[in-house]
């Protein structure tokens, strides 16, 4: 089985459209979405509605699916306005997706979650030696999927050694269960912040085991052209061109 792994989508339509077709073309047969489906972009109904699209595509919440939710979420001011606007165009379709939306899924010895698996809601940055430690630890994942940080990165437990990636394609193999355990970011669909404005996603091949890490191109004017036509905070579109 062919698993796309993708996360912070943040209401980019374009992104995803190009996340989603280029993963159709490297025959993925499941999807996992890691949350932020909204959140800074413009067109968080019409993100959603295409997320339903997808069969059994289960969808985490992350901390700006919350924060539209009412759950208390400490975030910058512009980030906050983001949220507010989010809350009023959203529809009642939208609000029950996010209703839904699991904190942590698990299959066998694979745990997917936006940010950390012990304390889903606190939202740690699982950058930091002290909670990928803790995510280690404290979970008895083998294989670990989260976003959140906006940055693809692959995290092996043996001395806490990160893998930056940065070629439009990369492919890694999962070591045995008993050598090793690994921490996989996807990256981020819709706002990436790695200094390359390319959408990024993963596949995880379950036969080859292998983890392949993907960059899309998308057209990131017109998404800036709507996140400026809906009085959203020009940073959000401006960052786009840039991948910061």
């Amino acid at each position: 089985m062919r698993v796309a792994v993708f996360s912070d989508i943040h209401a980019n339509l374009e992104a995803l459209e190009a996340v989603l077709a280029d993963a159709a073309r490297q025959q993925a047969d499941r999807y996992v979405c890691l949350g932020d489906v909204v959140g800074y972009g413009a067109n968080p109904n019409e993100c959603i509605e295409l997320l339903r699209t997808l069969p059994d595509c289960p969808c985490l919440l992350g901390n700006h699916d919350a924060a539209v939710l009412g759950i208390p979420i400490n975030m910058r001011q512009e980030a906050r306005r983001a949220i507010n606007w989010t809350r009023d165009v959203l529809s009642k379709t939208g609000l029950w997706f996010l209703k839904e939306m699991e904190d942590l899924i698990k299959w066998q010895d694979i745990f997917f979650c936006h940010s950390n698996p012990y304390r889903p809601r606190n939202w740690y940055y699982v950058t930091e030696k002290t909670y990928i430690a803790s995510s280690f630890a404290r979970s008895k994942a083998k294989i670990l999927f989260v976003g959140h940080t906006h940055v693809p990165v692959a995290i092996t437990r043996k001395n806490f050694f990160c893998v930056y990636i940065r070629s439009p394609q990369h492919t890694m193999t999962v070591p045995a269960a008993e050598l090793n355990r690994q921490i996989f970011n996807c990256g981020s669909v819709g706002q990436p912040r790695d200094g390359d404005p390319r959408a990024s996603y993963l596949i995880y091949d379950d036969q080859r085991r292998t983890i392949e890490f993907y960059r899309v191109a998308y057209d990131h004017q017109r998404t800036a052209e709507k996140i400026l036509a809906a009085g959203l905070p020009e940073a959000f579109a401006l960052r786009l061109a840039d991948g910061r």
